[in-house]
């Protein structure tokens, strides 16, 4: 992060001036245009036209920019010569954003009066907001060589030959600007970056080197220097020109922001957080660069878990001391999240609720960690809240469609996840998400026609999404129904994941459905082997295949097993009733 970075004029800051200096011109212009009117107008339309371009001013002036649009086209019915009338339109459909039509009227008013300045300087605004550099650089050529010495003037058409990667001749007029007013930032740092982007480093370590001889006083131009050093990981030199910025300013605002990306360079972890936390408790340092600062620490997992007492004091300063700001709580409850403090993090996100003015984010995020945390109650709590806050916010919905089908509430789930879906616009990601709890809510309702649908939607777009076809297969087998079509696309997700024992199970089971043992036994095995000895359901599963290939009391064994495991259905205890020796 270069925080030395000259910050230059910007382009469009200049030309809005240029629109107001051509404003404040109109007087005189009207002066100027006088003569013209005089000579090609009668007496009765010199008039009318005055009458009708002071009538337009006076509408532009209280903002009713329409009717005065109206009139200023009519002061051109009347003199098509009036350039100024041509500039007023140009400046106001520039205003409106229609820069094609403001344009076709600037040209016009060059035309009408090329030698006026201030016209030519609405023009080239117009060219670089249409991107049009080659003709802007047309303009300011022809301006510059008018008026040599506006520096201004100058300056920018340097600028757009900048932008349009003509650096020599950008570095030609930046050296010609030095010669006449002498050593300066803007033109030194400018050829600086172009030096840069030319990979001259000598040169450009020269312009920043010359900036010193000159102000050797300033300790921006050492911070300059020092972030050059530690771009090119000079450390040494760095490290040396920082010393003489604090030694110039020990407080200096941009050099304590600097120098903490230096130490990470370094990777002196010590040394950058007493960095941080100088930079965190200078009060002339505004609070959005402390933010940033922080943030960047959060975003190395690296940074935040070795150093998370450092991190931690920082962002409670941060809190102590800028409490009525949002992102004072926000950046913190990202730590806490990173840090698995979810607790912790759930208090913040709700007093941030309470007490801000808050986004969907903060919603979602608290949401989120209720539904990570299995907190389903609470997780369908916040979303009814969310939704009456934000009803337009498709997530809440599908947060609360998914809380309500695990609350046994799958006929409010169905409702939810409708109204949801039809909140979606341009998220394919989020519509599929809707699909998939909408089979999974039909499912439980026992709708399978549109249980089905729903699923075969998700595949037609996401025919590898092997989560949704290892659902949709095992509930086709809970069913019996389509089971060869079952089996094919199950088969698939064990391809894909050999030794993932949920899908083995899935598979193992669709092939018991057919009838088909030996291989539902082979299947079912590995799924034990890779994990499912643990799950309840798929031991169970062993056992009833194990039942089917006449291995009774391997198959007893399993059930009891899985009953251990915490499997507590009626039809498992039956099993073990009905085939349990006497």
């Amino acid at each position: 992060m270069n925080i030395f970075k000259n910050r230059r004029l910007v382009l469009y800051v200049f030309f809005i001036s240029l629109f107001l200096t051509v404003s404040c011109k109109t007087k005189e212009l009207v002066k100027n245009d006088k003569i013209t009117v005089k000579k090609e107008l009668s007496k009765n339309n010199e008039q009318e036209y005055y009458y009708v371009f002071l009538e337009a001013n006076r509408k532009k002036l209280l903002g009713d920019y329409n009717s005065a649009l109206a009139l200023y086209y009519q002061c051109l019915e009347i003199n098509p010569n009036s350039a100024i009338a041509a500039s007023e339109i140009s400046q106001i459909n520039y205003q409106l954003n229609n820069i094609q039509t403001a344009l076709k009227y600037a040209i016009m008013a060059t035309k009408n009066e090329p030698d006026n300045k201030w016209y030519q300087y609405q023009l080239a605004q117009l060219y670089v907001s249409n991107n049009d550099f080659k003709n802007a650089i047309e303009v300011y050529k022809y301006l510059h060589k008018i008026e040599p010495n506006n520096h201004e003037i100058t300056f920018y058409l340097a600028s757009i030959y900048k932008q349009v990667n003509q650096l020599n001749e950008a570095i030609a007029l930046l050296n010609e600007i030095e010669e006449k007013v002498g050593v300066n930032e803007t033109t030194s740092v400018t050829k600086q970056q172009i030096f840069l982007n030319q990979g001259n480093k000598t040169k450009a370590y020269d312009e920043i080197n010359k900036l010193i001889l000159h102000f050797p006083n300033e300790p921006r131009y050492y911070g300059l220097l020092a972030e050059m050093f530690t771009r090119d990981n000079l450390l040494l030199k760095a490290e040396e020109s920082y010393n003489k910025l604090f030694e110039l300013d020990s407080l200096n605002p941009l050099g304590q922001l600097s120098i903490v990306d230096f130490y990470r360079k370094k990777v002196d972890y010590e040394k950058m957080f007493v960095a941080i936390n100088k930079v965190v408790i200078n009060e002339n340092i505004d609070f959005q660069s402390k933010i940033i600062t922080l943030a960047t620490v959060l975003n190395s997992q690296q940074e935040t878990s070795l150093f998370k007492n450092q991190v931690e004091q920082n962002l409670k300063i941060i809190k102590e001391n800028y409490p009525d700001k949002l992102e004072s709580y926000t950046l913190y409850t990202d730590y806490l999240i990173k840090t698995t403090n979810y607790d912790l993090a759930t208090i913040e996100l709700e007093f941030i609720i309470k007490n801000f003015k808050t986004t969907e984010i903060i919603w979602e995020q608290l949401i989120s960690i209720y539904s990570f945390r299995n907190n389903i109650k609470l997780m369908y709590e916040k979303s009814c809240a969310a939704i009456d806050s934000f009803p337009n916010y498709p997530t809440f919905y599908l947060f609360k469609g998914i809380s309500a089908l695990q609350l046994n509430k799958a006929d409010e789930s169905l409702s939810v996840l409708k109204t949801g879906l039809g909140l979606i616009e341009n998220n394919n990601q989020l519509q599929i998400d809707f699909y998939i709890y909408l089979g999974e809510a039909y499912h439980e309702t026992g709708n399978y026609k549109s249980s089905d649908y729903y699923f075969q939607e998700v595949l037609k777009i996401q025919p590898e999404n092997y989560s949704v076809i290892n659902n949709y297969s095992y509930y086709l087998s809970l069913r019996e129904t389509n089971l060869d079509y079952a089996e094919s696309i199950s088969k698939k997700t064990i391809i894909a994941f050999p030794e993932n024992s949920t899908y083995l199970d899935t598979y193992a089971w669709i092939l018991y459905k057919l009838e088909k043992y030996q291989d539902a036994l082979y299947y079912i095995q590995k799924a034990i082997e890779h994990g499912g000895i643990e799950s309840g359901v798929i031991v169970e599963h062993y056992g009833d295949i194990l039942y089917k290939s006449k291995n009774i009391e391997k198959a007893i064994e399993m059930w009891n097993l899985s009953k251990k495991l915490g499997n507590s259905s009626n039809e498992l205890d039956l099993k073990i009733k009905n085939n349990s020796r006497e």
